[in-house]
């Protein structure tokens, strides 16, 4: 096992069309692949993703590492494999299907080692490229960042405001953080970053934004994410009854209540504003079950002071959430909410 710098880990699920763009711009990074552990996890592919990965195996034997599974459980299962055999003291999460600008980990690294962080982030761009290609303009000018959560007050600040974005991407990870807090992923479900994302803010304690973009977000119209009508979609509900139970159970309500309900709200939020676009015909019954599901855990008093000056996108999603509704009234609220997107 070589002594890598950071441990890379690359969940794969059919992407023989993309896998290779990724571990491309992997091969140039300028903090050199000696000092990567590139951890690939095939999710039971069908098609030729293995045979492409065994080929980057042989040309990158000390630093490419094949785990196969034979049942597909999605990426959160696919991430939580890769942790069990990682080894450098930080974590890289990179989806298959995208790609990184050749100064990616070298940007990353540094200021981890320099500053002693537990994260280190930088920024992203949707691409909707075919080909390997970097961005020019689009590396962005917004200055570095230091943030240090060394009180609660600051840390408050920091789930509140999201510090660290809302995604995985973009990030080194300390290795330790990861396994000393048992923070790791829902299995066979999506939208797992949801779940994580919020542990990393309560457990980190300090981070180092990098002002560049230098990850590239591949937008594929074909991912299990833009399925219009699909039920996986509803493992949005699940993850969110999941990080409340986890929250309980780790004992972070008696310190971040507020947060964590300001947060609960957002995502019931936000899952409304999608529901209405992932289904041609949204279920009534959903929409009764997200209400809820949220009126459990946030009160509906304490929602209004949640949604006072928030955006108006928040608001009018979060609000019909405590808004009693017959059917007839919630197929008007479907087509007001259509029009209100546009």
């Amino acid at each position: 096992m070589i002594n890598a710098k950071i441990s890379v880990i690359i969940p794969c699920y059919n992407v023989g069309n993309y896998i290779d763009r990724c571990m491309a711009s992997i091969a140039v990074q300028t903090l050199g692949v000696e000092n990567l552990e590139i951890i690939f996890i095939d999710d039971a592919s069908t098609d030729d993703t293995w045979e492409r990965l065994q080929r980057w195996e042989k040309r990158f034997p000390d630093n490419v590492y094949l785990i196969r599974q034979n049942v597909n459980r999605r990426q959160g299962a696919a991430r939580n494999v890769g942790l069990q055999y990682a080894s450098a003291d930080y974590i890289a999460f990179v989806d298959s299907d995208d790609w990184l600008e050749p100064d990616y980990f070298e940007q990353l690294y540094w200021p981890a080692v320099q500053y002693c962080c537990d994260v280190v982030f930088c920024g992203w761009n949707t691409d909707l490229s075919d080909s390997l290609t970097y961005f020019e303009k689009m590396r962005g000018g917004v200055g570095n960042e230091y943030f240090i959560a060394d009180t609660e007050e600051k840390k408050k600040i920091w789930i509140k405001h999201r510090i660290l974005g809302n995604l995985i991407m973009g990030k080194i990870i300390r290795r330790s953080i990861i396994t000393d807090n048992q923070i790791f992923f829902p299995e066979e479900l999506v939208y797992e970053d949801m779940y994580w994302m919020p542990l990393l803010h309560v457990y980190a304690s300090n981070a180092y934004k990098v002002g560049k973009n230098l990850y590239h977000y591949f937008i594929n119209n074909t991912s299990t994410l833009r399925l219009k009508n699909s039920d996986h979609h509803l493992d949005w509900i699940t993850i969110q009854l999941m990080k409340w139970n986890d929250y309980s159970k780790r004992g972070l309500m008696e310190k971040y209540r507020n947060e964590l309900e300001l947060d609960a709200l957002r995502d019931a939020a936000l899952f409304m504003k999608m529901f209405v676009k992932w289904y041609d015909f949204p279920s009534y019954s959903v929409f009764q079950l997200e209400r809820e599901v949220i009126q459990q855990h946030v009160s509906e008093n304490r929602g209004k002071i949640y949604l006072k000056n928030r955006s108006k996108e928040f608001v009018y999603f979060g609000e019909a959430l405590y808004r009693p509704m017959d059917r007839i009234m919630f197929e008007i609220f479907v087509a007001e909410a259509r029009n209100y997107e546009r």
